[in-house]
């Protein structure tokens, strides 16, 4: 049975081979071997990862591809892996007897894995071109190019790769995630872009440079693998392999399938950024004796036992020490994008307390979590001035949070 996995971003189909487990053992041909279910079970049943390695001492270790020769070694000379190749490891017996065949599967479908991966990183970055320039247009009309790091992209890149499991069908599962993510910075090692900075006014070309650094990332990955002796302790095959995670049958999935569970979350993150690139910061006004949220960027909550109130507004530098209220930029949070006030006022200073005052706390080195409530994916500067502690004083807001909070403002 073959399945095809399209890939609408980049405009091709990529066919991969789903291999069937045979219960019967009757007949001739496969159907007269019999196999088990292709799952981690299976594996650990059927010990594969001895044969593996039992394998290692005995097949003939190459200087490239000694995938290829491990699979020479149980029976399947013409069996070659890569980005763009997809290797069948055909039914069982027919050629790999069992058990040998789980482990052929399984590295099938890390080469599918990684082929999926390759091109899920054009997905990630078309979703990411077709949003973050919207972004642009509603709250950074003047973007400037020297302020959010490359590097940021990077991260939700990794979150969106995350949902592409070894098999079966793109998930936000935390197992699926998780699993994911430990894989990327494990074995892919995303490129870091440490020194380079998103460019908001051409979104297209820094998409174009994470695509570019990516998927150099992915190849440098797969040829490892593919070179390495199968037992060698970092790019080895037995080690990837190792447990069955990659035993199993994997499914379509397109670029629609992939966006509705990473939206949210990447235009909610994308919504801070820009509101960080441009210094937005909340402030948080302890013991107000009277609040009025009537405007689209204050929160009003009464504090329990007392007359006072909290109070957060969304605010930027207006002149030299005038602080500008952004309503019409909450406004557009609020009734396009869909935010609540707790999530774009309140959510930033918990995101602060729970991270010892730390300002724009990034807890997500990984990847973006696919939660858009996540705490910290909204994320900008925090300023706490006490009203019942006399407040800013003479400074102003701007000054205060300056040269009181460090702010950098």
């Amino acid at each position: 049975m073959r399945s095809h996995l399209l890939f609408a971003a980049v405009g091709v189909t990529v066919t991969v081979a789903s291999p069937v487990p045979n219960p019967q053992g009757t007949g001739t041909g496969a159907d007269s071997c019999p196999s088990d279910a292709l799952e981690p079970k299976t594996w650990t049943d059927l010990n594969v990862d001895g044969v593996l390695t039992d394998a290692a001492g005995n097949y003939t270790k190459t200087k490239t591809n000694n995938i290829q020769s491990l699979a020479d070694f149980f029976g399947a000379p013409n069996f070659f892996c890569g980005l763009d190749n997809f290797c069948n490891a055909g039914q069982p017996c027919l050629p790999v007897e069992v058990p040998a065949w789980y482990a052929v599967v399984a590295i099938q479908n890390w080469n599918n894995y990684m082929n999926c991966l390759n091109t899920a990183i054009g997905f990630a970055t078309s979703i990411l071109s077709l949003k973050l320039p919207e972004i642009v247009q509603d709250l950074f009309p003047d973007p400037k190019d020297d302020v959010t790091p490359l590097a940021t992209m990077i991260q939700v890149v990794n979150g969106v790769l995350a949902v592409v499991p070894f098999t079966g069908a793109v998930s936000t599962a935390s197992t699926v995630v998780s699993t994911g993510l430990g894989f990327l910075s494990g074995r892919v090692k995303p490129p870091a872009a440490t020194d380079r900075f998103l460019a908001w006014s051409d979104i297209s070309s820094s998409m174009s440079e994470v695509l570019k650094d990516y998927q150099t990332a992915v190849s440098n990955s797969v040829k490892a693998v593919l070179d390495a002796p199968i037992d060698d302790p970092d790019n080895g095959i037995n080690g990837i392999l190792a447990g069955g995670n990659f035993l199993g049958v994997s499914q379509n999935f397109t670029q629609d399938d992939v966006q509705k569970l990473v939206i949210d979350s990447i235009t909610v993150s994308a919504l801070g950024l820009a509101l960080q690139a441009q210094k937005a910061f909340v402030v948080r006004f302890f013991n107000q004796e009277r609040c009025n949220d009537e405007n689209e960027n204050t929160l009003c909550i009464q504090n329990d036992g007392s007359s006072t109130f909290t109070q957060w507004s969304l605010l930027k530098r207006s002149g030299d020490a005038n602080a500008g209220s952004l309503i019409d930029e909450s406004k557009l949070l609020l009734d396009k994008y869909g935010l609540t006030k707790l999530e774009f006022l309140k959510g930033p200073t918990n995101c602060f307390d729970n991270n010892d005052k730390k300002q724009l706390t990034n807890p997500f080195n990984q990847g973006l979590p696919l939660d858009s409530k996540a705490e910290c994916v909204f994320n900008v500067l925090v300023c706490d001035i006490d009203n019942g502690n006399g407040g800013a004083g003479k400074q102003g807001i701007v000054d205060f949070c300056k040269e009181n909070q460090s702010l950098d403002i």
